[in-house]
């Protein structure tokens, strides 16, 4: 025992020792402590206790390695032995007394706790940070010690870094550690947005507000969280509308190329494929800001060219009708080149030099015509002629009806995503409360089953509108997986009826409410609205409160401008009023059809 002790320690310097006898002793328990230096934080106490079991019956097989700590003996390796004795009233332990250096400690400490194969991830996370901190050493170093590749040092390291909701996750046994450890890689505020998108999410009513509650435990597919994590957070240096190079986008001066957060500086923490023609930024809000700041320099540097003050240089996005709160349209500015969509090929003197806000063109030099110029070649309505006045006055009155026909369109998109949501609302509803009052007992167990698959067959094939948006989302939601109906897979045949079958009865009839019923107010394609007049019908049918549900999605759906408008409007609905009137953020012209 103690010449295999001795083999299986290193010294500091990665050398062996030179061969010192332990003393091997009993020693009281209450003269032992623990090291203040040992990794390993989290100890199950479940395992403490079978140990304890066996301490009882087979005592203490393995002595403890100590070194003298002034009138107590500190505890190097067997600190569970050390926990499981105190349960199991064992007073004294064997021992094996060595001198020992506070690095030779240390690398003991290391293969000992940090070598298992149950260690807990955050306890190398917090090991490995202590010994580079105590050594003083980098990542590299670090790996050399612990005998580890250097990005796997590093990945452990990062989740030291890890937001306190994700740490607690990773205790609580909800967050696996892929997911973590992915998480880790961005700075806090990033790991925050990341976080709350790791999770499936329920639906529900708290205080009578519509929304999606995390289930703790039940992570999203890991494609779909990598996939969004490159399209949200990820954004290729290659593609930014700005120079990477460039040392004037920012306070401190920082270029993109030598930034330390971005996938090419931290080459052990990301794939290769993530390297060098792939490098992308990890800081959206540095990045965006970049983006502005770019445009407010273009617009310096082009206001100087043409001798005028910045603010005159205008802002315009090219593919785009109405005029922005700090861009213009194409109801003020024609674009007349540099626009990779539109543009005009006639040229004319009244033409100067803006930039392009559009998300293909961003931070382009064009060459517009402004309306305010008075241009006969491209505002006809500007000339100045006899019939100037009756002119100008017919091409405002085709303007003002053009941007109302827009306005139009838009609130139909709107009601028509309304719609959308409330209808589904409604046959949750509706369906539930179809369960409780239709039971039908005498039915036999397979043939509702049979009846179920048979319709979904049918809609598959007919209806798959209706499956997708309505019947499978649904489904998720019953079972506690919204979103996740997508996943729903019935197989033709017997599979099918098996697949029904194991739902509960109450489930199966939900669903043949929702083959029967889901394809009432289906919404166009393109988002054309269509008549809910069936979807309101099947409401006062089952005694739901179409009016509530659509003034709820309506505060859910709208922008925070409009908040405060529809809070009023469903706090009217609730109370019954007769003056209750639905919001028209875009247009009055639009009408519902209904």
């Amino acid at each position: 025992m103690k010449k295999a002790i001795e083999a299986g320690s290193v010294s500091a310097d990665g050398n062996s020792p030179q061969a010192v006898q332990p003393d091997y002793k009993l020693i009281l328990w209450k003269d032992l402590q623990v090291s203040p230096t040992n990794p390993r934080r989290r100890i199950n106490e479940q395992t403490i206790e079978s140990l304890a079991d066996s301490l009882r019956t087979q005592g203490v097989l393995e002595p403890l390695i100590v070194r003298e700590n002034g009138k107590k003996y500190e505890i190097v390796c067997g600190e569970r032995r050390y926990r499981a004795a105190e349960v199991a009233k064992v007073t004294e332990l064997p021992c094996l007394v060595r001198e020992l250096s506070d690095e030779e400690v240390l690398d003991i400490q290391i293969h000992e706790n940090l070598h298992r194969e149950d260690v807990h991830p955050m306890d190398e996370a917090y090991g490995y940070q202590f010994l580079k901190e105590r050594l003083s050493c980098d990542v590299r170093e670090l790996a050399l010690r612990v005998g580890k590749s250097e990005g796997y040092v590093l990945n452990r390291l990062k989740l030291n870094l890890l937001i306190r909701e994700a740490q607690k996750d990773i205790d609580d046994a909800h967050l696996p550690l892929t997911y973590a450890l992915e998480i880790a890689k961005y700075t806090p505020e990033i790991q925050k947005y990341i976080y709350s998108e790791v999770y499936k999410k329920e639906g529900k009513y708290q205080k009578d507000n519509y929304v999606y509650i995390p289930i703790k435990g039940q992570t999203v597919p890991w494609k779909s969280f990598i996939e969004w994590i490159n399209t949200n957070i990820h954004h290729l240096l290659s593609k930014a509308p700005f120079d990477t190079k460039a040392v004037n986008l920012r306070p401190d001066g920082l270029a993109c190329v030598n930034c330390p957060e971005r996938t090419g500086a931290a080459v052990s923490l990301f794939e290769p494929n993530q390297i060098g023609k792939k490098d992308a930024c990890l800081n959206p809000a540095c990045y965006f800001s970049k983006a502005q700041n770019h445009i407010e320099i273009r617009r310096r540097e082009l206001a100087a060219l043409a001798n005028v003050e910045p603010s005159h240089v205008p802002i315009v996005r090219s593919f785009y009708y109405s005029d922005g709160e700090d861009f213009l349209g194409s109801e003020s500015a024609r674009v007349i080149s540099g626009a990779k969509h539109g543009g005009s090929a006639r040229n004319c003197k009244h033409a100067v030099s803006g930039i392009d806000i559009e998300a293909d063109n961003y931070g382009q030099t064009v060459q517009v015509c402004l309306k305010s110029s008075g241009c006969g070649v491209h505002w006809r309505d500007s000339k100045s002629s006899s019939d100037a006045n009756s002119d100008e006055a017919r091409s405002a009155e085709d303007n003002a009806e053009r941007l109302e026909t827009h306005r139009a369109r838009r609130e139909e998109i709107w009601n028509a995503k309304v719609a959308e949501a409330v209808r589904v609302r409604v046959f949750k509803q509706a369906a539930e409360r179809f369960e409780k009052k239709f039971k039908i007992t005498e039915v036999g167990s397979d043939f509702l089953p049979q009846l179920l698959a048979r319709f979904w067959r049918m809609t598959a094939s007919g209806d798959s509108n209706n499956l997708h948006r309505v019947v499978r989302y649904l489904m998720g939601e019953w079972q506690a997986e919204p979103g996740n109906g997508d996943l729903v897979h019935v197989q033709d045949g017997r599979a099918g009826i098996e697949y029904f079958s194991n739902l509960m009865r109450g489930i199966q009839f939900r669903v043949l409410f929702l083959l029967i019923h889901g394809h009432k107010g289906t919404i166009g394609h393109a988002n054309n609205y269509t008549s809910q007049k069936e979807v309101r019908k099947l409401a006062a049918e089952f005694d739901v409160d179409y009016s509530l549900i659509d003034a709820e999605v309506r505060l859910d759906l709208c922008t925070k401008k409009h908040k405060e408008t529809h809070q009023v409007y469903l706090n009217a609905v609730r109370e019954k009023s007769n003056d209750a009137k639905v919001p028209r953020p875009f247009s009055e012209k639009w009408k519902a059809g209904d």
